[in-house]
């Protein structure tokens, strides 16, 4: 958990449940710019292993049945 967020929750978009973050999507998502942090890893494939550009276009429509894994990218 970031310090600043701790000792500021009001400044942060994500609750938090007494000074746990509460989805895991906070460490890899920033809502106030709506995209992937950079040393997170997107691999998005359709049921058809048709790749999606989740990282570029975080607008894009998922195809039903999608699979979507988010981790920390191993080049950091």
């Amino acid at each position: 958990m970031d310090k600043y967020v701790l000792e500021n929750p009001e400044n942060s978009p994500f609750p938090l449940y007494e000074g746990y973050i509460k989805t895991y999507l906070q460490l890899f998502w920033n809502p106030q710019k709506n995209e992937i942090y950079d040393d997170c890893a997107v691999n998005a494939y359709g049921p058809n292993r048709q790749f999606m550009p989740l990282r570029d276009d975080l607008d894009f429509n998922l195809y039903p049945d999608s699979e979507i894994k988010l981790h920390p990218d191993a080049g950091c």
